[in-house]
């Protein structure tokens, strides 16, 4: 689908709940990441110096978005209103301003 299209059938509700999906996703694990992750520790295991161990969670690489965290005191309506700002300015939509009579 091109991006032109998408733009065109794509709501701001729905751009918001892919965005958060996307948030979701970049950490969403699997069996095989713990898997491996376990292999790794196992592989790095005889190699530690004495007393030290090694987790499972120190194998686990944690992703970000790459975005500034959200401050948590900012409530759902003005980041519902950030997020059709944003979307607005991707699909090259602007508001109509309303005139006064």
């Amino acid at each position: 689908m091109s991006l032109d299209r998408v733009k065109m059938e794509t709501s701001a509700s729905q751009f918001v709940l892919w965005m958060q999906y996307l948030d979701w996703d970049i950490n969403a694990f699997d069996k095989t990441c713990y898997y491996l992750a376990q292999i790794a520790a196992e592989v790095r295991r005889p190699n530690l110096p004495k007393g030290k161990t090694v987790t499972l969670k120190d194998f686990i690489i944690k992703f970000t978005s790459g975005k500034a965290e959200e401050k948590p005191s900012e409530d759902v309506q003005t980041r519902a209103h950030k997020m059709k700002q944003f979307f607005f300015g991707l699909t090259g939509l602007s508001r109509k301003k309303k005139r006064n009579k």
